[in-house]
């Protein structure tokens, strides 16, 4: 016969897992306390607010602008706020000293905005500043209406400057862009100052200037049969003066 003592052994070890079990009982979660988060990962940084979206700069001119249509063209604002122009789509902007470059699709700048610009004691010098003979050949002159702005016009011209010739493009007084003379001043005055918008501000083919030195007048005057040339007259005449 087996003793009668052993049948207890598996009470007794019923009785040790029932106390292993309640003292191995999760504890009540503080409810004052945060989320756990996993020892070794790092919280992520809390969302920061949307950015409102600039405002769109409204035009009041029309898609077409001297011949060129320039619907999906952007809305291109200085940074003083005081003007807007537009830009084809794949074209950029940089700021530049009183104003702004605009650049081709390439990153070359093409022309300068600028506000009070110095347009240059109405000396005619050359690149280097040293006077010279001249003469010029008016290429294009286009009417232009800019609120509040009197008697200006677009205008191109070939001017010679000793054995160099210049291509310059831009808003300037109307009789300026009727008969240009050197020094060529690509420069209006409105009733909020000087403002400038062309291929330089004083005509000279050197420095911010340098792409518009061209070999000859003969290449000059095909300048302006190039698509690029009527883009860059758009984007020139496209300038609008915001009021304030």
């Amino acid at each position: 016969m087996k003793p009668l003592r052993r049948p207890l052994a598996p009470l007794a070890l019923l009785g040790v897992a029932l106390v292993l079990v309640g003292c191995s009982g999760t504890p009540s979660p503080d409810p004052d306390a945060g989320p756990s988060i996993p020892p070794g990962i790092t919280a992520p940084p809390p969302t920061a607010p949307a950015a409102e979206a600039p405002p769109e700069v409204e035009s009041s001119l029309p898609a077409e602008i001297a011949g060129v249509d320039t619907t999906g063209w952007q809305q291109v604002p200085v940074p003083s706020g005081s003007a807007t122009f537009r830009i084809p789509a794949e074209w950029t902007v940089a700021e530049a000293p009183g104003g702004l470059e605009v650049l081709s699709p390439a990153g070359q700048r093409q022309l300068g905005y600028a506000e009070d610009p110095d347009t240059g004691d109405g000396t005619c010098v050359d690149g280097s500043g040293t006077p010279v003979g001249w003469r010029t050949l008016g290429l294009d002159r286009q009417e232009v209406a800019i609120d509040g702005v009197a008697g200006a016009a677009y205008g191109a011209a070939a001017l010679q400057l000793g054995d160099q010739w210049v291509f310059s493009m831009g808003l300037l007084p109307a009789d300026a862009a009727q008969r240009p003379q050197c020094p060529i001043v690509n420069a209006i005055e409105t009733s909020a100052g000087i403002v400038s918008f062309g291929s330089e501000v004083v005509a000279s083919g050197s420095g911010d200037g340098s792409p518009w030195a061209v070999a000859s007048l003969d290449a000059a005057q095909q300048y302006v049969a190039d698509p690029e040339y009527a883009t860059l007259r758009a984007i020139v005449m496209s300038l609008e003066l915001l009021e304030g």
